[in-house]
Parts: C-alpha cells; structure tokens; sequence
C-alpha cells in the first residue's frame, strides 16, 4: 500500500482500476498495456510472478478480495488528489507521463526492461536503454553524506524554468564513450530526466518525477562532466521550489 500510495498517473490508475475490476482481456492487449500491467503489478508484489500476471491479479480479487477493494479505494484516493496535468511522453511505445511520478522498478517495467519473466535491477542513477537510444537520469535533489560517498555527492539542480544542471559520474570523461554520448548533442540518442526531493520518504525509497526529454546546451570539465540540459517541458516549480529550500539548508 505504501509503494501504491505514490502512484499519481491518471492513465496508470485508470488502467489499474480496470484490472482491479476484472474487466481487463489480457489475452488481447497491446505491448503498452502489457507493460503497464507489469507496472502495477509490481507495485503491489515485489517478486515475479509464480503463474502470471493474469494469475496474480485473478487470485487476489477472487481469492483476497478485501485486499483488492483497499487497493481500488486508495487508488480513487490518489485520482481525486491529483493536481497535475501530465503529458503523455513523445515515444508512444513507453506509458509514462511527464510531471507523473514512478519508482525504479515501474520505469523499468514502462520500458520493457522488467516483466512477468524478468525483475532488472537498477541501483545507480543513470542507465543507458540501447534499444531506445536513451539515457535516463534519476537525480536525487537532497543529497546527504549518509546517503552518498563523495564522489557521488554530484552537483544537480534546476537553473532555471528550462535549464537542469547535472554532473555526470566522477569516473565519466568528455572523451569516453559515454561521456560523447552526453554532449554530442546527437539527435539519435535521446535524454530523460526523473527527480526527487529526497532519496527516502518515511524510510522507504522516494518516487521520481519524470520531467520528460532533455537536450544538449553546453558542458564543461571532464571526470566528471557538468552538463546543463534545455528541457522539453518547463520544470514544475515545486522542483524549483525544493531546491531553493535545499540551498538555504
């Protein structure tokens, strides 16, 4: 419940609702709706499934039904206090919504990475999905020492309504592969950007906000690379807000 109570999509809640009500035709779903089944799946189990996905969520409305109705009141909790308005991201074959917000194993599963036959495990802050010629980035804005050992206390901020400053990895170069990926403003790779406040909320994992694509501006230094990303959508002012609230602390 406490990794369902994050879930602020209207197209996933509404999808998810449709599950829950045991209308969903599995057999007959497009590769989105696979993916996003494997997205609330996951959000309620946090291991594969021992049948199906189709099983899983059979079981627990036949079997575990008052389960499944706390589950179905939360999420028309969450529809009803939902105050953004999202945009469907540009590459239609990934449900995600820009300014939604989804935790590491619901992105996974949104780009096919994780399903019923697979969990991927995503532990560092960037990772390169090659089929879709994406870097993603997940930038914690609140950093602490506790949380993070020097060389990775990295420099992320909002600049502006339009500008996102970001520090690569200290160990990534401007003349390594990874690093040229970065700033050859390459328009066949693409970037996306997910930020949090806080690395952890009531001592579990925080989700991210996905603020959507992000183009090359400029970069400086190497080992690591400052980059400052022009992003395709204004960043939210809470973000702004949170980290200007940061800043003074």
């Amino acid at each position: 419940m406490r990794r369902l109570s994050s879930l602020d999509s209207r197209r996933l809640i509404d999808f998810s609702l449709k599950i829950l009500s045991g209308e969903a035709d599995f057999s007959s779903m497009t590769e989105k709706e696979k993916r996003m089944v494997s997205m609330f799946y996951y959000s309620i189990w946090d291991r594969i499934p021992e049948v199906s996905f189709e099983e899983s969520f059979r079981k627990l409305i036949e079997e575990d039904s008052d389960a499944a109705d706390e589950i179905r009141e939360l999420l028309i909790y969450n529809r009803k206090r939902i105050k953004i308005t999202e945009i469907p991201y540009e590459d239609e074959r990934i449900p995600l919504d820009i300014y939604a917000s989804y935790t590491r194993i619901q992105i996974l599963s949104a780009f096919g990475l994780t399903d019923a036959r697979k969990k991927a495990e995503w532990r560092e802050g960037i990772k390169y999905i090659e089929k879709y010629l994406t870097d993603v980035l997940m930038v914690t804005l609140n950093k602490s020492e506790k949380d993070y050992i020097p060389s990775t206390m990295y420099n992320d901020y909002a600049v502006s309504r339009h500008l996102f400053s970001w520090e690569s990895q200290s160990t990534t170069s401007d003349t390594s592969p990874t690093g040229k990926r970065y700033i050859s403003g390459n328009i066949l790779n693409r970037t996306i950007i997910f930020v949090r406040e806080n690395k952890n909320t009531y001592g579990k994992a925080s989700p991210f906000i996905f603020l959507g694509g992000a183009k090359y501006r400029s970069h400086s230094g190497s080992n690591p690379i400052n980059v400052i990303w022009e992003m395709d959508h204004d960043i939210p002012e809470k973000i702004i807000r949170e980290q200007k609230l940061s800043d003074a602390r």
